[in-house]
């Protein structure tokens, strides 16, 4: 109605979101299935992928944000700003701020990535509506080009937010390390009758955790006895670490050199 593409540009934004809501629910559920024969780890990444596909719409929906800014510029064809087009981004930019509250307090207490990915992409959803808003105010006193400019201004902020969603999911898909060596050295090391330990690698996102790790004993220790000490450690770690799915522990004679090397 109003040809302004800072308005198109957020609306193309919303049906980025509404798209990218339904790959997120699938995600979510497939995520949940228990462990089975074929994934014995679970389908947790299934969750991580459905980060990706968000990132994926909102790469179209910044393309699309462009090529209207771009065409805006190019055109010279002035946008009809009315009182209609500020009470439908004021009504947006409220629905915005109560979603991003409510996902985001949900998406810490469940510990969910995907909720709480989908919280921050709607919180650059608020921004970007306080951007468009502060667009058509200009646009409105006759400074008609700004209306391009705060279509740019969103396609900052979709690109900031693709980025950071992106970035989260492929630390996930990369088996980036999760928990720091040395923390969870510290925690082994508490068990008074571990020697030393090393290989120590975790893996997966941050509220779903798969952690191994080697463990020295004196070599004279009982095979009973060290496979009981290594469900101590094991029960250090988690109880330290609730984050944690499972830890598999490797039990070794400790070596005549440095434990620390």
């Amino acid at each position: 109605m109003t040809g302004t593409v800072s308005v198109i540009s957020d609306g193309y934004h919303s049906l980025a979101d509404s798209a990218s809501n339904i790959v997120g629910l699938i995600g979510l559920r497939a995520s949940r299935m228990p462990p089975d024969a074929d994934h014995p780890y679970g389908h947790r990444k299934y969750e991580t992928l459905a980060a990706g596909g968000i990132f994926v719409f909102l790469l179209l929906a910044l393309l699309e944000v462009l090529r209207g800014a771009a065409n805006r510029l190019t055109s010279g064809v002035l946008p009809h700003v009315t009182a209609i087009s500020f009470v439908v981004m004021i009504v947006t930019l409220a629905i915005n701020a109560y979603v991003v509250r409510y996902e985001g307090g949900e998406g810490r207490r469940l510990s969910s990535e995907l909720l709480q990915a989908d919280s921050l992409h709607t919180r650059s959803d608020v921004y970007t509506s306080v951007a468009v808003i502060v667009s058509l105010a200009f646009v409105y006193l006759g400074h008609s080009s700004l209306d391009a400019i705060g279509g740019l201004v969103v396609a900052v902020f979709i690109a900031r937010t693709g980025y950071e969603i992106a970035r989260d999911a492929s630390r996930v898909l990369s088996d980036r390390i999760v928990i720091s060596e040395d923390d969870i050295r510290a925690v082994v090391m508490s068990v008074p009758q571990v020697l030393g330990c090393h290989r120590i690698r975790s893996r997966g996102s941050y509220d779903h955790v798969f952690v191994d790790l080697h463990v020295w004993f004196a070599a004279n220790t009982a095979l009973r006895d060290a496979h009981e000490l290594s469900h101590v450690v094991k029960d250090r770690i988690m109880a330290r670490y609730p984050q944690i799915a499972d830890a598999i522990i490797h039990i070794e004679p400790a070596p005549n050199t440095d434990p620390s090397a």
